[in-house]
């Protein structure tokens, strides 16, 4: 079966490049911006940990501590649930980027290897699904080590709230509410991936070299 590949015709004349690279740069600008944004709320969610463990040490202030103790990782959980909608937004602007490179590309002729040149040099490093051993074993380490670090800061809190709320049920609901988020972002990295894999599909092999004889 034959796949539908994006295509763009670069021959037109310089209106046409010129329209591509406008275009291009507005697409690089914007996944820019939302890759930054992205690795921006991870500082902030790794910071907001380390300021509020000091608090589950002292849970004894307030009116309802054992309910401060149930909200304390939510924010945490709205800022990974975010997260994941701005990483993949910025991965689905790299496929844009990746189609409108590969048809400038063939406009400029360049003889060389087209891996070589623009975002798929840097998707050997970055793609998962092309990167070395030892890249993808870190994309695997940096992205575990933050689910690890969200999900046993939410246990942590759980536990220290179990031993001071008066409702067993208040706390096994808390539980269960936690557990939907865990879903409800798994879920949305699951899908948000296959679809970026099923874009990228569409994407015809970048050739080796371009351009014709030089007379």
């Amino acid at each position: 079966m034959s796949k539908h590949t994006a295509t763009i015709p670069v021959t037109g004349g310089n209106d046409r490049i010129a329209a591509l690279a406008a275009l291009y740069q507005g697409e690089k600008t914007e996944a820019a911006y939302l890759f930054n944004t992205a690795m921006a709320m991870m500082g902030i969610a790794v910071s907001y940990v380390v300021g509020a463990i000091a608090f589950l040490g002292n849970p004894s202030r307030g009116p309802m501590p054992w309910l401060f103790l149930l909200l304390l990782p939510i924010p945490l959980w709205l800022i990974v649930a975010f997260h994941s909608l701005m990483t993949l937004n910025a991965m689905s602007h790299g496929i844009s980027v990746r189609i409108i490179e590969d048809a400038l590309f063939d406009a400029s002729e360049l003889r060389v290897d087209r891996c070589l040149v623009g975002s798929a040099a840097g998707d050997k490093i970055m793609d998962i699904t092309q990167e070395k051993v030892v890249h993808k074993v870190t994309t695997v380490v940096v992205y575990a080590g933050v689910a690890c670090l969200v999900i046993g800061f939410t246990v942590y809190a759980l536990y220290s709230a179990q031993g001071i709320v008066k409702d067993d049920l208040v706390w096994i609901l808390a539980i269960g509410a936690y557990s939907l988020l865990l879903i409800m972002v798994a879920a949305s990295w699951t899908v948000g991936v296959r679809m970026i894999n099923k874009g990228r599909s569409e994407i015809p092999e970048p050739a080796k070299s371009s351009g014709g004889n030089a007379g």
